[in-house]
Formats: C-alpha cells, structure tokens, sequence
C-alpha cells in the first residue's frame, strides 16, 4: 500500500482515467490496514454503502457529542442548530465528501472523552485508536495525559498502535520504511497549495523555503509551549484541555489539509456554549473562519454563492448557540459573511486548479519512480504546486480562525478563574 502498487487497485474505482496516471498514495499508519483491507474485500459499491454509514454515524457524534460534551443542558432547537453549523463546517463537509478517515478519527477523539467519563479503560482506548487513524488529529487527545484513567487508556491504544503498526509492516525493518515513506510524501507536499499550515503560507508570500521551514517550526514550538503552559495552570479540566488542544494543534502542524481542521468543530462549539462578552464574539468569528472553505471559492469560482448562503447559514447557527445576551452582539460576525462575498470575488483572479482533473490527458511517469516522486509529478503537472500570495491568505484565514477559537477558550476560563478568586476573596 505504501508503494506505486496501490495503483492496480485505485485504477479500478469508478470515474478514475486508468489511462494516465492518477495514483495517490496512501500514508496512513500501518496498524490500520487489517481494517482497510476489510472493507477492500466488499464489492466497491457496497463498500461505498458502508463507509458512508460510517461517516454518517462520525458527523452525529461530532455535532450533537460536540454539543453534549459542552454543555449537558440542551434542547431540540440548539440540536437543530448544531446540526445547520455542521452541515456549513467546511472541513467536516469537504471531508465527508471525499470519504477522509480524518472525519472517523475526529469523532473517535470525541468518543473517548465521552468513554473516559466511564470506568470502562478499554472502551476509551479502542476509541482512541479510531483517532489515530488521523494521527495528526488523534494527537490532541494527548492534552488528558494527565489524568490517571485517560493516561492508562491512551497509553494501551498508543501500545496496540505501535505493535499493530510493525506487525502490519513486516517488522521492525518494515515500519522503518514506512516512517520513511511518510517523511519523503511530507517533503513533497510541505508547500503545496492544499497545505495549510504556518509554513505553507509562509512560503506562499514568497519567503524561502528554509525561512518558511523555520518559522514553522518556531510558531510548531511556541504553540505546544503555551499548551504546555495552560495546562499547568491548574485553571482547565480535562475537557477545556482537550478543547485546548484541538484548536491551537492546526497551528503546530507540520501536515494538514482541510479535511483534519474537522477537530476544531468541537473546541468552536465548546466556546460558543461557554464564552461570553468580546470572547463569544472572537469563538463566533473564528469558528466562521474555520468554517468557511476558502480555498474552495478559488478551485469552485462558480460555488461562491454556495459557500456564502453556507457561511450565513452558519452564522444564524453560531447566533442560536450564542454565549451573549444582546441580540446584536450574537450577529456581530456577519462582517465575515460580507468577507466571504469580497474573497469570492476576488478569487476568480487566482484559481487553483483541481486535483486530478487538471491533470494533461497524456499525462505519465517514468517507471522507476516512487510513489512520492509520482505524487509530485501529479501535484506540478496540475499546477497545484504555484506559489501565489492570495493562495496563501485564504489559507491563513483558517489558521486565524483556530487561534481566535483558540483564545476564546482560554480567556473564558481565566476570566471564570478571576470570577471565582473575587468571589471567594
């Protein structure tokens, strides 16, 4: 699977060219194979069936868990309206559209948090291991290390993980290849357009690649030590640790496409339930942010009123979920759907093309080449590899959103820790 093999299989899945190249590798960690190749053993349209079912499932646990996670006290309008902030969630969407096992994974994280709240350690870690899936997803459920039970369960399914992993692999010398694999297909695909992270967009505004490298890494370091730091503060349980987590880590990392910002769903709903004041209004900006698909408005020029009815509809949403009390501080976001209009527009001038329909019908690749030299002939030959600024804006206006999310969960809380210390003293 981690070679250019997989491509005698993904040539047969309907409305691929089997005529030119069109292979995409697969990076996800070996201990997931024996599931993989289950569901690789169904007809490809009753396997289509049921991972459908499965990603249903994943978006009820992700908006309604989301919403009972944070906060119990709920009723059938907000469950609407959780539900209408899903259906506009870019990320959860996009990667339900494109059946990512980073939707599966989100809700596996959700999932254990709701299993920790159990006695039942087993069942935490084999929702755990679903997160790991999307490793880079996954990791935030690291955030309740420190909790006895949530360390046990994390640390059983980190060992199945690994064990699985070199298993699956063919041993030691095996899993070492695919740690390989995975740093060759990173290297490749660290700049390209679909790659939004710090780097990325660093790289997009023309800064070299060792200056984009390096402030990633710094920005990779500065957000696990405020991590770090929250967490020790003693002001956060192990659900805001969480919350935390899934909403500073899109910053850190080194990897990511759309799809995984999915995590930010709940720390989003988290501090729309929670926050209040000039809090409130950075969670419901920034939880549009994330929500909108930017880059999309540049691949799907023709989509923008789409994207911008999503957007509106997601603001009514974040209004109905909303921590404030006047009725016009919950709208005060709907600058961002105007935004939405302004980029849209402005994103004819700058298309992105799509993956792999832009590919030359002719399109092929020397024999001898890796599956991520072929992945890199595929992603230039496309033009997905340009480097062009407003690409770069687009996506670090998600990025923004994660850090207003971000710190709408962390002032919430040092504003309740101020509350309770005036209150006691």
């Amino acid at each position: 699977p981690y070679s250019r093999r997989i491509w005698r299989a993904e040539r047969t899945v309907p409305g691929v060219v089997s005529t030119r190249e069109e292979l995409l590798p697969f990076v996800g960690p070996p201990f997931g194979l024996p599931l993989w190749a289950f569901f690789a053993r169904f007809d490809y349209g009753d396997a289509t069936l049921a991972w459908r079912a499965v990603l249903g499932v994943a978006f009820i646990v992700l908006t309604l868990g989301s919403l009972e996670l944070a906060d119990g006290k709920i009723d059938w309008f907000e469950r609407l309206a959780v539900l209408t902030l899903g259906v506009g969630f870019g990320p959860l969407t996009s990667g339900l559209a494109l059946g990512q096992v980073a939707i599966a994974a989100a809700a596996g994280a959700l999932a254990t948090l709701f299993a920790l709240r159990t006695r039942y350690a087993l069942l935490a870690a084999a929702a755990a291991l679903v997160a790991a899936l999307q490793p880079n997803v996954g990791i935030a459920l690291a955030a309740r290390l420190g909790d006895r039970r949530a360390a046990v369960a994390l640390a059983l399914a980190g060992f199945v993980a690994l064990a699985g992993s070199i298993g699956a692999a063919g041993g030691l010398a095996g899993f070492q290849r695919y740690i390989e694999f995975v740093r060759a297909h990173a290297g490749v695909e660290r700049f390209i357009a679909i790659q939004t992270t710090p780097a990325a967009v660093a790289r997009a505004f023309g800064a070299p690649e060792m200056v984009a490298l390096a402030l990633g890494i710094l920005i990779a370091l500065g957000v696990l030590g405020l991590l770090v730091a929250q967490f020790r503060s003693g002001r956060f349980d192990g659900v805001a640790r969480f919350a935390l987590a899934s909403a500073a880590l899109p910053l850190a990392w080194p990897f990511a496409h759309e799809h995984d910002f999915a995590i930010v769903l709940f720390p989003a709903i988290y501090a729309l339930r929670r926050a209040g004041g000039h809090a409130w209004i950075a969670a419901a900006v920034g939880t549009l942010f994330v929500a909108v698909d930017w880059l999309g408005m540049a691949q799907r020029w023709n989509g923008v009123s789409q994207i911008a009815l999503l957007a509106l509809a997601s603001m009514f949403a974040i209004a109905l979920l909303g921590g404030v009390r006047d009725l016009p501080g919950r709208f005060a976001p709907a600058f961002a759907v105007t935004l939405v209009v302004i980029v849209g527009t402005l994103s004819r001038f700058h298309r992105l093309p799509i993956w792999p329909n832009a590919l030359p019908d002719l399109f092929d690749v020397p024999r001898d080449a890796t599956a991520s030299a072929v992945w890199f002939l595929e992603q230039h030959a496309s033009g997905i590899d340009r480097l062009d600024p407003w690409l770069g804006l687009l996506r670090a206006l998600s990025l923004l959103g994660c850090a207003l999310v971000w710190y709408s969960i962390a002032a919430r809380n040092s504003n309740a820790a101020h509350d309770a210390a005036v209150i006691s003293g």
